[in-house]
């Protein structure tokens, strides 16, 4: 009997991004904004400043995953903002800030049920984990 393959939580996704938003929170912010826009390009939105005087700079993360829209956002000098808002048939019903290992938590869960439906996931995962 074969053992059962790993879900994504002890891939450990959930906690290597929690490691990174330790490190540097705008690095992660930036690579999740990158991860998310060239995995799931229809379902991300990112903000970005405009660079005029100086490297264009992320400000906000969305994702739309399985009736749930993640928000991640860089709030001033406090650090990063969290929240998840349900959408009911493309209408926001309910927002609710998040603490930020929460969310990413979350987001982890959702990303992986999203890519193992549609096929990319191991790989898109591998990339985010190594890059």
């Amino acid at each position: 009997m074969q053992p059962p393959a790993p879900d994504w939580e002890s891939l450990g996704v959930a906690g290597a991004l929690l490691v990174r938003y330790q490190q540097d929170q705008q690095a992660l912010l930036e690579q999740l904004a990158t991860f998310l826009e060239s995995t799931l390009p229809r379902q991300t939105s990112v903000r970005r400043t405009l660079g005029v005087l100086g490297p264009r700079r992320t400000t906000a993360l969305g994702i739309e995953i399985g009736g749930m829209r993640y928000e991640l956002t860089q709030a001033n000098r406090s650090g990063l903002e969290a929240g998840r808002t349900r959408v009911v048939r493309g209408v926001a019903v309910r927002t609710e800030p998040l603490q930020v290992e929460i969310w990413l938590k979350e987001l982890s869960a959702a990303l992986g049920n999203e890519l193992e439906r549609t096929g990319g996931g191991r790989a898109a995962l591998e990339r985010l984990l190594h890059s």
